[in-house]
């Protein structure tokens, strides 16, 4: 039985995080999970995260509010959480692709809060982001519960834990995904529209700069059809590099099927990113269709 000890009181996604992914890598039956800043327990310590005064990978000792603790090249310094993924992220994840991603993802940004970096920047002041922070926050002690910030941390951990793996084998699924729509982009002539034969997400071509829409069968178990939608030109934010014209705008049925003279159309987006309808040639009829619209 390992003892891993972290800090006492309240607690953040750094110390959350970093006991998750040592959860990972020794098993859940082999740690005991201790929050102390008592000197003496935290010598006698197999691992000690996020507290200490140590950073010093040859005795698990991994903290970062001391002088001297290394910093990334992009200038954000490391925090617990970072330092122990550093180490045990390509151990936990077994391949180092996505080891990096998820410190892209997930390590750089919490780390960055950690040291008091901001991240996320309100672009409306009536609207707040609802950071990572805010999800590890929502598990703190309710006041006046007989919660308690020892037993709720350990349930912080639980859920960690779980989106740790789910992003681990989320991000193997999309290297997977990849690969495959780059083995279906080289063997199309034209390229500005590309079709499958399975639902992909329209964000999973980002990055293929000549694709404009993509058609594939609607994802939804309840729906027969197919669906084009439009590719944005980013992952993050809401520009897309066509639409479908101002007139099919939230338009369903044989309202759209008249406008849009296309037969079998069912839905189009109001914000004219997705168009559905009853067969794969309809939806390519609409994919064309857009390509014409925004490129006249």
């Amino acid at each position: 039985m390992q003892i891993v000890v972290t800090h006492s009181g309240s607690f953040d996604p750094d110390d959350v995080l970093s006991v998750a992914v040592v959860r990972m890598f020794l098993g859940d039956e082999q740690i005991q999970v201790v929050r102390s800043r008592d000197q003496e327990i935290i010598e006698n310590a197999d691992w000690v995260l996020d507290v200490g005064g140590v950073y010093d990978v040859a005795t698990n000792r991994f903290d970062h509010h001391q002088n001297g603790v290394p910093q990334r090249e992009n200038g954000v310094p490391y925090s617990a959480f970072g330092l122990v993924w550093r180490e045990y992220g390509l151990k936990v994840c077994g391949s180092q692709v996505i080891a990096d991603e998820i410190e892209d993802r997930l390590a750089l940004a919490i780390d960055a809060a950690d040291n008091h970096i901001n991240v996320c920047t309100a672009s409306n002041p009536a609207v707040l982001p609802f950071e990572f922070y805010d999800v590890i926050d929502s598990f703190k002690p309710i006041w006046g519960s007989d919660e308690t910030f020892d037993s709720e941390f350990m349930n912080a951990v639980d859920f960690a834990k779980k989106l740790l793996e789910r992003l681990i084998l989320q991000t193997k699924g999309r290297l997977g995904l990849n690969q495959y729509i780059q083995m279906q982009y080289e063997q199309m002539t034209e390229k500005a529209v590309i079709v499958f034969e399975e639902p992909i997400a329209r964000h999973a071509l980002v990055g293929f700069h000549e694709v404009k829409v993509v058609v594939s069968p609607v994802p939804a178990s309840d729906i027969e059809g197919w669906m084009a939608a439009t590719v944005p030109t980013a992952k993050r934010g809401f520009k897309n590099h066509v639409a479908f014209p101002f007139t099919w705008a939230g338009l369903v049925d044989d309202e759209l099927a008249l406008v849009s003279g296309i037969s079998g159309a069912i839905f189009c987006h109001k914000e004219r990113y997705v168009f559905v309808a009853k067969t794969k040639e309809a939806a390519l009829q609409a994919a064309w269709e857009a390509i014409r619209y925004s490129t006249q």
